[in-house]
């Protein structure tokens, strides 16, 4: 569907995917619409409902400027100069086709582990950020971020600073023969066209000589490749692109026991919820060694006062790593319309997250406080580029977006585990991480660069994979982005609430719950009435009116759910 509301009250206009919004969201919107630095109009999507400082469901370009009540930050990856191999028997470096735009085809390897072709677009991931090098056998040296995963020779994935020498990666070798002018001199089906042709991953493999931390700071760069979702660098191997939060399994409705409550209990005892912890660190020594030498010796340096926020904020940070939270987080377990077995979750940077966020609001009120009362709300408080904080808001709040990233793989890797007991045997058929819903990444829009916040909205770029949840009665949706230029490649990131929590409470009760969730595994307490289904606008309205936005590629239905 069009857009179906514009609000024309402000410096430029709000158009909104959906006519069912309450008054107050359309007051934050409005507010939103009167700052001086936002580019072209504000988009809402159709399960916008009023936010905490910001409205969620909107999507928010600004040039020269952040707002902290509307921001998370996205996920980096490489160097500008890392070079991709394109099917034409040339190659680029990352940042030139970013500047170049468009869409590339690239080598990809499918599920059976044959080098394809793959359509992909290169977009800049973030500005600033720290670097490692990994170094080949063949001598080819690779900067990444930390966190960006190669694939590993037999088919699994590895992040880059978990990597060690000797290890054995997928090795790539273009089938065209590459002249020192970069033209190709033989040049089958598979390239300029498009057409389809499968290739075996050559014999051998690419071993890792040396890995090294870098103290280098650079804006980095990644192609997004929806169908097989990793590509090929000219170095010599493949790596993952960006991507979602929901993994297949190779398990069919048939395979799943016929009382589910076994498998909650499995999934409830190896991830804690609501505001606990593990008992000791679960995660990775790597990953709290990377994450802590940030926040230890960058972030909290500068700003002290965020440990004081937060009671024992080491052992809290390090050990709720792999938990799930409060609120609508979830983990489920779903069908597809095959019958198929998949694992959905939403969860991100838990209470040291939600401290730097509420820290860095403050912060930017405080340093506004002679200028306030020029904006429309306070708490739309915002860091211009180039003042004091801003690089400091954006390399902490990016530090919380790594940790939820960190925080989502670990829940993952414990929920396939404990899902091993009370399931027959399984493999992973089709992995998807970290679709994030509350970033801003650095993306061009009507001919401008700019900063784009999406607060409780996700990426819908041209042939890009999302993932849309229903609420924990309904459905949920996996869908593929249509680059609608006037939502700025965005869609909703879920139904949507339609009443306050309290209100939820004071209009439902445990029976309510138990009728709204007949049929999926999950608690049916008081405690969580403030989740029931009713409190969610209809996930059906939601994609009609979305259709412009999106196609579904797969639809989802719980059959165990487990709530914070």
């Amino acid at each position: 569907m069009p857009v179906k509301m514009v609000l024309e009250k402000g410096k430029v206009p709000v158009k909104i995917y959906t006519e069912e919004v309450d008054s107050h969201a359309l007051d934050q919107l409005t507010n939103i619409s009167q700052l001086p630095f936002i580019h072209s109009h504000v988009a809402a999507m159709p399960d916008v409902h009023i936010g905490i400082g910001a409205t969620v469901g909107a999507v928010i370009p600004t040039k020269g400027a952040i707002i902290p009540a509307a921001v998370g930050v996205d996920i980096g990856c490489f160097v500008g100069e890392t070079k991709v191999p394109l099917l034409d028997g040339t190659q680029a470096t990352l940042k030139e086709l970013v500047e170049r735009g468009g869409e590339y085809w690239v080598y990809a390897i499918d599920k059976h582990k044959k080098m394809t072709a793959a359509k992909a677009t290169a977009r800049l991931t973030r500005k600033n950020a720290q670097l490692m090098k990994i170094v080949l056998d063949n001598d080819e040296e690779i900067l990444c971020t930390p966190d960006h995963q190669f694939m590993l020779r037999e088919g699994g994935w590895c992040e880059a600073k978990d990597l060690l020498p000797q290890m054995s990666l997928m090795p790539f070798k273009s089938p065209l023969t590459i002249s020192q002018s970069g033209e190709s001199l033989t040049n089958p089906t598979l390239s300029r066209r498009g057409v389809r042709e499968y290739f075996d991953v050559p014999a051998g493999n690419h071993k890792v000589k040396f890995v090294e931390h870098l103290e280098q700071w650079e804006d980095v760069y990644c192609l997004t490749v929806p169908e097989y979702e990793n590509f090929a660098l000219s170095a010599g191997v493949f790596v993952h692109n960006c991507g979602m939060n929901a993994t297949r399994l190779s398990l069919k409705a048939s395979d799943l026991p016929d009382n589910l409550k076994r498998v909650r209990l499995a999934i409830e005892d190896a991830v804690p919820v609501g505001f606990a912890r593990h008992k000791s660190i679960y995660a990775k020594n790597s990953t709290i060694k990377s994450l802590d030498k940030v926040f230890d010796k960058k972030i909290i340096v500068k700003h002290p006062v965020i440990t004081k926020m937060l009671k024992k904020p080491y052992q809290t940070w390090t050990q709720q790593l792999g938990t799930l939270g409060g609120g609508n987080h979830f983990i489920e377990l779903c069908l597809d319309e095959n019958q198929e077995v998949w694992i959905m979750l939403h969860s991100g940077s838990r209470g040291i997250g939600n401290v730097i966020g509420r820290y860095f609001i403050n912060l930017a009120k405080k340093d506004m406080e002679k200028h306030t009362a020029q904006l429309p709300h306070r708490d739309l408080a915002y860091f211009k580029e180039g003042a004091k904080h801003f690089d400091d808001y954006v390399e902490a709040v990016h530090w919380a977006q790594e940790y939820a990233l960190c925080n989502r793989r670990e829940m993952m890797r414990l929920i396939i585990e404990a899902l091993r007991k009370p399931l027959p045997p399984f493999n992973i058929t089709k992995e998807a991480i970290n679709c994030h819903h509350n970033y801003v990444a650095i993306e061009e829009h009507f001919g401008e660069q700019v900063y784009l916040t999406r607060k409780g909205a996700i990426r819908a770029g041209d042939e890009e994979l999302g993932i849309i949840p229903g609420s924990m009665g309904d459905k949920s949706y996996i869908v593929r982005g249509k680059g609608n230029p006037e939502s700025f490649c965005s869609c909703s990131h879920g139904a949507g609430r339609k009443m306050s929590r309290t209100e939820a409470k004071r209009r439902f009760n445990a029976d309510d719950m138990e009728t709204q969730t007949q049929g999926v595994e999950c608690r049916k307490d008081k405690k969580i009435v403030d989740e029931i289904p009713g409190a969610y606008k209809s996930i059906d309205e939601v994609m009609e009116n979305q259709n412009d936005l999106v196609e579904v590629v797969h639809t989802l239905k719980q059959v165990v759910c487990v709530k914070g």
